[in-house]
Order: C-alpha cells, then sequence, then structure tokens
C-alpha cells in the first residue's frame, strides 16, 4: 500500500519535505531573492523561516546538481530555474543552538556552533579541495578566512552563506536584560559605543571581505529582529533587509488561496470526508490568518501553525482537533516587560487592547529605517517592536492591532498576569465547572456568561477600568474563557465578517455535534450610564442591537455551507454592576421594530 504524504509539521529538510510531504510551493520567490546579494529576511518566530533556509541551500548547492530534478522538478522554480543554480559551496549555519551563558561561555558555545558546521561543510566538499587547513583555526573568524582561503587557492565555487536565526543569542540577551554581555558581543562599551573587535563582529567582517574578494557570492539570513544588524555596524553593513519588499512580503506564510489548495490536497490524500471543510476553513482564518506586513498587503497565514493544526487534523482522523492554540508560539511576557520598560506602561498599553480595543498608529515609513537596541526600545518605537514579533500587524495605512485569535488569547494571558487581577485559576476552575454542566445537561451559555461574570469580571477587575471600557473587553476575555475549556467542541470567532457587518461572539459547533451554535451581541454601558437610563430594569434588549444581531443570524443562516441552528443573544453590560442577558426567539420583529 503506498504510503500517504505527511503534513511537513516539525520538517525542516527540503529533501524529506519534497519526498514525504504535502507543502505549499513558495520557490517562485528564489527568482525574486537572487538579484539582491545579501538578502536578510526577518519574521516573527515560528513563521517558516527555517523551511526557507532550507529550500535555498538544496537550490543553489553544487553537490546537488544531478539531483535537481527530483527536488525541485514538480515546483515553479524547477519549471522555471535561474541561470544560478547548483552554482555555490553552501555553508549553512543555525545559530538557534548557541546557548547563553556568561560571555566566556557564550564565546565559547558560538565557537563550537562554527567549528561543528564548518567540519560538515569541509566533509561535504572534501572531494573538491584539501580541507585540512581549517583544524588550525583559532576562532570563528579566523575558521571562515581559511575556508576562504581554501575556495581562492584552488578556484573553487564562491560560497551561499545561510544563517538561520541570526539574532537568536543575542535576543535573549536583550530580553533578560543582559546588556553588558550583549554590549560585548556586538563590541560596544557599557554606553553602547563601538570602541571593540568582538569575536562575532569579526566573524561577520569575514563574510564582508569574501563578498569583496569574490570567495563569498551571496548570503541570506534571517532572524526576528533587525537590532542587532544594526548594532553590529561594520561587522556587516552591507546587509539588505528585504522583508518589507512587496516582490518577497510572501516568501514565507500562506495566503488564503495557498491554504485552501493546501486543505484540499490534505482531503485529497487521506480520503477524508469534506463535510467539515469549511469548518477547517475557518478555524485556520480565526487562528493563524490576518498577518498583513505592510498597509493593504494580502493577509497571509502563520505557516508553521497552519501544518501544526493540520498534523492534528490528520491524526484525528479528518475531525477538527480540539486544541487550536499551538503554546509554542507564545511569544515571552519578558518581551512585553522588556519593550514597555515599566510594568505600569505594559499594562497601560494591555489595557487599551483589551478593555478598549485600541489599535497604534504608526507611520509606516519608520519600520524602514536603521534603529539599534537604544531606540528599539524608545517609548515610541514600542509597537513598532510588537509588529516585528508578530503581535501587532497592520489593520490599516496607520494602525496596527492584534491579527487573529492566538494573539487576542496570548493578549489576555498578558493582562491576567499584568493587571490587578487576581486568582486566575480560581476563576478558570469556576468557569470549568460551568462548561461540565452545559456539555453534560445543555445548561445555557447564559449560566457559561454568569460564571465569567462573577468569577472574573466582577471580583477581578479593579472598577475604574469600567470607566474605559466597552464592548471588546467582554468578546475578547469571554471568548478567551471558552477557548480554555470548550475549544474541543466549538470553533470561536470574535467580529466575525458577514455581509452585514462583525458581529461579536460566534461559537459553531465541530463537526457531529447536535448543539446550536451560538451568536452573541454585546452592549456596553458604564455604570454612570446604566443608572441614567435604567439599563438593568429593562424588559427587553436595545432595538438596535437587535437588529444587528437578527442580521448576523440571517448572513449567516445564508452561507451554502452552513447546517447548523443558531442561538441568538444579546447582552447589555452595565459596567460592574450587573447585566441583561437576553435570548432571542426565532420572531423578534416586536423587539426590534
Amino acid at each position: 500500500m503506498e504510503n500517504k504524504r505527511i503534513i511537513p509539521y516539525g520538517v525542516i529538510n527540503w529533501a524529506t519535505l519534497v519526498r514525504e510531504c504535502l507543502f505549499v510551493d513558495n520557490t517562485a520567490y528564489i527568482r525574486a531573492l537572487e538579484p539582491c546579494r545579501t538578502p536578510v529576511f526577518l519574521r516573527p518566530k515560528r513563521f517558516g523561516k527555517s523551511v526557507v533556509c532550507s529550500m535555498l541551500a538544496h537550490y543553489y548547492d553544487v553537490n546537488l546538481k544531478d539531483s535537481f530534478e527530483e527536488l525541485f522538478g514538480m515546483t515553479d522554480i524547477g519549471r522555471n530555474p535561474t541561470p544560478l543554480r547548483n552554482s555555490f559551496l553552501v555553508l549553512q549555519f543555525d545559530f538557534s543552538t548557541v546557548q547563553v551563558g556568561s560571555l566566556a561561555e557564550i564565546e565559547r558555545n558560538f565557537w563550537e556552533n562554527i567549528k561543528g558546521t564548518v567540519r560538515s561543510f569541509a566533509a561535504k566538499y572534501g572531494k573538491l579541495a584539501d580541507w585540512s587547513m581549517i583544524r588550525e583555526a583559532t576562532g570563528p573568524a579566523d575558521c571562515i578566512d581559511k575556508v576562504r582561503d581554501v575556495i581562492r587557492d584552488n578556484g573553487l565555487p564562491p560560497l551561499y552563506v545561510i544563517i538561520d536565526e541570526y539574532d537568536n543569542f543575542t535576543n535573549e540577551l536583550v530580553v533578560s536584560n543582559r546588556d553588558i554581555e550583549y554590549n560585548a558581543v556586538c563590541g560596544h562599551d557599557s554606553r553602547g559605543d563601538t570602541t571593540r573587535e568582538s569575536f562575532f563582529k569579526a566573524f561577520f567582517k569575514s563574510f564582508k571581505a569574501g563578498l569583496a574578494d569574490g570567495t563569498v557570492g551571496r548570503t541570506y539570513f534571517t532572524g526576528v529582529l533587525p537590532i542587532t544588524l544594526d548594532d553590529l555596524s561594520s561587522g556587516f553593513n552591507v546587509g539588505t533587509v528585504v522583508n518589507l519588499n512587496p516582490d518577497i512580503l510572501n516568501l514565507v506564510g500562506f495566503t488564503k488561496s495557498q491554504v485552501e489548495k493546501y486543505v484540499d490536497d490534505v482531503y485529497a490524500e487521506h480520503g477524508f470526508d469534506r463535510s467539515n471543510r469549511e469548518d477547517v476553513l475557518a478555524d485556520l482564518g480565526a487562528f493563524y490568518d490576518g498577518y498583513h506586513f505592510l498597509p493593504g498587503a494580502e493577509p497571509l497565514y502563520n505557516a508553521t501553525i497552519c501544518n501544526w493544526y493540520l498534523f492534528n487534523f490528520v491524526s484525528y482522523k479528518g475531525k477538527q482537533p480540539p486544541d487550536v492554540i499551538d503554546a509554542n508560539v507564545r511569544t515571552d511576557i519578558g518581551w512585553f516587560r522588556r519593550l514597555a520598560q515599566t510594568e505600569t506602561r505594559a499594562l497601560e498599553k494591555l489595557r487599551a487592547y483589551i478593555e478598549r480595543g485600541e489599535g497604534e498608529g504608526v507611520v509606516r515609513s519608520a519600520l524602514s529605517s536603521k534603529f539599534g537596541r537604544a531606540k528599539f526600545f524608545s517609548e515610541e518605537f514600542f509597537p513598532y517592536a510588537l509588529y516585528y514579533l508578530g503581535l501587532l500587524t497592520f489593520e490599516d495605512e496607520v494602525t496596527l492591532n492584534m491579527p487573529n485569535l492566538t494573539i487576542r488569547n496570548m493578549f489576555v494571558d498578558y493582562y491576567d498576569e499584568l493587571s490587578e487581577v487576581s486568582n486566575v485559576d480560581e476563576a478558570r476552575r469556576a468557569f470549568g465547572q460551568a462548561v461540565r454542566a452545559h456539555l453534560k445537561s445543555d445548561a445555557p451559555w447564559r449560566d457559561l456568561f454568569d460564571a465569567y461574570w462573577q468569577h472574573y469580571v466582577k471580583v477581578r477587575i479593579p472598577a475604574q477600568a469600567f470607566d474605559k471600557m466597552n464592548e471588546n473587553f467582554f468578546r475578547t476575555t469571554f471568548t478567551s474563557r471558552c477557548l480554555d475549556w470548550l475549544s474541543a467542541y466549538y470553533s470561536f470567532e470574535t467580529e466575525y465578517n458577514s455581509p452585514e457587518g462583525r458581529c461579536d461572539f460566534l461559537a459553531v459547533p465541530k463537526a457531529g455535534s447536535p448543539k446550536p451554535a451560538m451568536l452573541v451581541e454585546f452592549k456596553y454601558f458604564t455604570n454612570a450610564a446604566a443608572e441614567k437610563g435604567n439599563v438593568l430594569g429593562r424588559a427587553d434588549p436595545d432595538a438596535e442591537t437587535v437588529k444587528q444581531a437578527l442580521a448576523y443570524r440571517k448572513a449567516l443562516a445564508r452561507r451554502p455551507d452552513w447546517n447548523h441552528p443558531i442561538d441568538v443573544a444579546v447582552v447589555e453590560v452595565c459596567g460592574n454592576t450587573g447585566y441583561n442577558w437576553f435570548d432571542l426567539p426565532e420572531d423578534c420583529s416586536q423587539i426590534a421594530n
């Protein structure tokens, strides 16, 4: 029986990918990259950068010329290759394995990384020349210089140098406030001024020299942040940051059309029942889509996390997996603290995102300017820093906001940790009891909201926060609580896009569940406004909110793929005083009028 192609979650090697896996073909971007001799491509972690490094290594390796058809024949670049294919000696590093300790330990660990990689390189190209002199190298830069000497003396093809996660260990120093070690690694004094030659800077200078004398033909570096590259100054000031180039923007990540084809390929490969296809696409869109790396650019899905979801989808034999958020994508809260500089400012920002749903105003041109560590941690640069970490993305030409439910859920966790919210675990346990009743005895959604209200909102959130709040807080934090307990049974969306607008909360039962979908529209009143309007004494909900909720229900029911009954509720929240929950009947004409 023929083996089925697997989902490439955790697969980085290009040869393994094309031989054993289903995959999205992004090889066309090799053409866009090739005119640049020194591209640097930055993206948030776990976005698929390492696969591109392996793709380039296999494409340009002179040793793999005879394997080109097998490795690329089925791809876009294979059908129309560039002149430089298979014309370099590929020297590929991975700095994610460099361990951080004392400065002496960092230097030693870095040297071991370089030594091991270069010796493997020498073994790979052992038939082309005698590389024995590299064993006499006294450090990283000297090691690269000796490689270049062999290439020059023997007339060999030039190097294509690939460095994956070029800033991984330096970022660890940055986020942990180890400025002394960071300055020493980058060749700065205690004030951040360039004063000395460090092992790290000397290593990059050797590649710069190789670009000048022809022993290095191309370089390609990946990372998350531009600050280390800038702080290296003369070490490698020839690198060209290309991740904002519109022609290269989609090098990593998936477009919507690519995801739809990929999902179809998964169904076809494994023979799964396609009745839940739209639900699977809805999960992928709600949790992994929405990354606009330029204003107006096509939104991208996080490629690695899409693979994680589809890997689990196959493991569950074509059923939607119970978990939709990969914990590995979480960005350390230490970054948020360091960037905000103070706990007070971090909390102020989180309250703007969670309590009010505010975006960050930015100037697009600021992203392409150079900045080192000092500017990166300046107050005005805060939103741009979150952009590079993948926590904010372009909502419009001048605003950054959270891209999807995965990031929203992460921000709620930050909010709980940094705000005055206490005993969050106790609140979650109380919500869990309500969830069990909901699943066992069809207890209404009203009971779930009441548990969230009594144990999270009413007693955990400081009273002064409610004066500046809006609906965003409730749709975001209530959804987060639901995700903790109900992701195995429902798919969730906030601000679900329909032809009638965006509804606040939508829970769609996963395939096979007899439960109806739940659509909730929130209306928020401050304590003062609620008291003035006697909102808690109402017998009927706000008519305009009812009209909105009913319009969203009609839009859902008209979808050709929709096959769920839909329950609808309007929730009027009155500060921290109380709330009205109104379940809407099928015929709400009198209320809506």
